[in-house]
């Protein structure tokens, strides 16, 4: 009888054995939870490819997309008619309050102002037009943007508000300013840049529609 029941015992384990080892065979690398994320891009490679990017980031109004872009140092330099618009704004906008800004605008949604003013939520963002006057240069305000390149864009960017609003059409030109970054990948260096400032020239045009870049980004601070 003992010999019996040590036999079933035995056997018993035996199969569990077997099973754990079928288990452990069974299993790879894609059962494993945890998994290794491969370190991301490390950014646009030239200053035509930012600027590239720049543009679908705006369009897809993406705003994760479009604050990568950006240089920790980024400013936007506004121009007289915002300054005097929105004076609570100031002279400029840093990264801090282009991130701000553009989760507001790029999120639909309709927003209130400072003031309590409502301000309709924008629908789509299209560039009609966002050409290259020059080649890249370096820089002509090295106060403001040191170590950049820099070269003046046409822009015509409509902002699609919904059947009820107007579209704000922004025209004009921009000077944009980026900077090379270096960064160590697998024991070689590796150039990427990041967009370090824009000079906000935008606006000359008429009709009530037409608006400067940076008045359209008051609107959402």
């Amino acid at each position: 009888m003992n010999q019996s029941i040590n036999n079933r015992v035995f056997l018993m384990l035996a199969v569990v054995a077997l099973a754990g080892m079928m288990i452990l065979a069974g299993c790879s690398d894609e059962d494993d939870p945890v998994k290794v994320v491969p370190d991301p891009p490390i950014g646009p490679e030239t200053a035509d490819e930012l600027v590239a990017q720049f543009q679908t980031a705006y369009e897809a109004m993406d705003v994760d997309n479009y604050v990568a872009l950006l240089d920790p140092e980024f400013l936007m330099i506004l121009q007289e008619d915002t300054i005097d618009e929105f004076p609570d704004v100031g002279t400029t906008l840093d990264f801090t309050e282009e991130e701000r800004i553009h989760q507001r605008m790029f999120s639909g949604e309709s927003v209130t102002d400072p003031n309590g003013n409502f301000v309709p939520g924008v629908q789509t963002i299209d560039f009609s037009e966002f050409m290259a006057l020059a080649a890249w240069s370096p820089s002509d305000d090295v106060d403001r943007f040191p170590d950049t390149v820099w070269t003046s864009y046409e822009v015509v960017v409509m902002f699609y508000r919904g059947q009820q609003f107007s579209m704000l059409r922004v025209t004009g030109m921009v000077k944009i300013y980026v900077r090379a970054h270096e960064v160590m990948v697998d024991g070689e260096e590796k150039t990427y840049y990041l967009m370090a400032g824009m000079v906000d020239l935008t606006g000359s045009g008429k009709g009530t529609e037409v608006e400067s870049w940076g008045g359209v980004k008051a609107l959402f601070r």
